[in-house]
């Protein structure tokens, strides 16, 4: 941990472990990949994000859609592509209620999942949560942070001057755990940060 010079106070640096939610609905019931759901309501953890995420999930609500995949931190990925809008989300499974089961999965269904998983290259990644101080662009951060690997994603809350994501590189990569290793260290560096939180090196989408 290093000294910010500018602001006569150090970075607050700790590890942390994100929270992963069981597949579970608010009824109790377990869910899998391929079941059909209906979104209740919205998280609170979305308060705070851009305005057309929330719109996103306002929209959702209400309608049933198919779990395409799980998240490392266990969140549903729902497509509402093309019964509501262009939008995908990621949203908690206390949120939703199983609304049905197919013994088989469609073969549509079953082709799209080979197209998505096709995509997904499996991935190291650095979990990364920090808090900025007024004044600081979030964005013009969370691009600079996740520069740092080959890849990644974040998303912002304004009110809380709060940027939370991952710096992410390809397992292929024979200087993947190097490049993440050196990101982790000069996030620390970064100006302009109140609090910064950093997990250990891991495979993306291990639950």
């Amino acid at each position: 941990m290093s000294a910010r010079k500018a602001a006569n106070k150090a970075i607050n640096c700790v590890r942390f472990d994100m929270e992963v939610h069981q597949p579970i609905d608010l009824e109790g019931r377990d869910l899998q990949v391929g079941d059909w759901v209906r979104v209740i309501t919205v998280p609170l953890s979305i308060q705070g994000m851009p305005a057309d995420s929330l719109e996103a999930f306002s929209r959702a609500v209400g309608h049933t859609f198919q779990i395409e995949e799980f998240d490392q931190s266990g969140c549903l990925h729902l497509d509402m592509y093309p019964k509501v809008s262009c939008d995908s989300i990621y949203i908690e499974p206390y949120c939703v209620r199983r609304f049905r089961r197919y013994k088989k999965l469609s073969k549509a269904f079953q082709k799209r999942l080979a197209i998505l998983n096709s995509l997904e290259e499996p991935r190291l990644e650095v979990e990364f949560e920090a808090r900025l101080e007024p004044g600081v662009d979030l964005e013009s951060f969370g691009f600079e942070v996740i520069s740092r690997g080959t890849g990644g994603d974040f998303a912002v809350w304004p009110e809380e001057r709060k940027v939370k994501g991952c710096i992410t590189v390809e397992v292929n990569d024979p200087n993947a755990r190097t490049i993440l290793e050196a990101a982790r260290q000069k996030a620390y560096e970064m100006r302009g940060v109140e609090s910064f939180e950093v997990s250990e090196v891991r495979v993306r989408n291990e639950i």
